[in-house]
């Protein structure tokens, strides 16, 4: 199951190749290491932290937009109240603390690899690469 049910095709086939491409990543950083976890493990916890800052970011601006939308349909010309704005600005704080404080306990207590953590933070690199060639084989076909 994906981790934001997308509407766009694109997006969702870059969240499914970022899961292949880990998978696969990890498994390498497995075998490189003779059996020792520390690199898959960084891989995984790398593509865990893209996937909670991808959902973070998506969830954020989604929420941004629906509330714009809602608010300008509802009273247009009235200002947003300034609570709204501090909740709003608090919850994207807490967003980005809860991210740093989980690299921080995988890296630290948890001692992952730095470069399968880095490997597992360009999975969805990857992944946009993947979707990039496909779109533009497929427009090269339609020519």
């Amino acid at each position: 199951m994906p981790l934001i049910a997308e509407r766009d095709p694109s997006l969702r086939r870059i969240q499914r190749d970022a899961g292949l491409i880990c998978a696969v990543t990890a498994t390498a950083a497995l075998i490189l290491e003779r059996g020792r976890p520390d690199g898959a493990l960084g891989v995984l916890a790398g593509t865990g932290l893209m996937a909670m800052s991808y959902w973070a970011i998506s969830s954020g601006v989604t929420a941004m937009v629906d509330r714009a939308a809602a608010t300008s349909q509802s009273s247009p010309g009235k200002p947003v109240s300034r609570r709204r704005v501090i909740w709003t600005l608090a919850r994207f704080l807490g967003r980005w603390i809860v991210f740093g404080l989980t690299a921080w306990v995988v890296l630290v207590p948890l001692r992952a690899h730095p470069l399968g953590l880095f490997a597992g933070v360009t999975v969805s690199v990857a992944a946009v690469g993947v979707e990039a060639v496909r779109l533009a084989t497929r427009r090269g076909r339609r020519s």
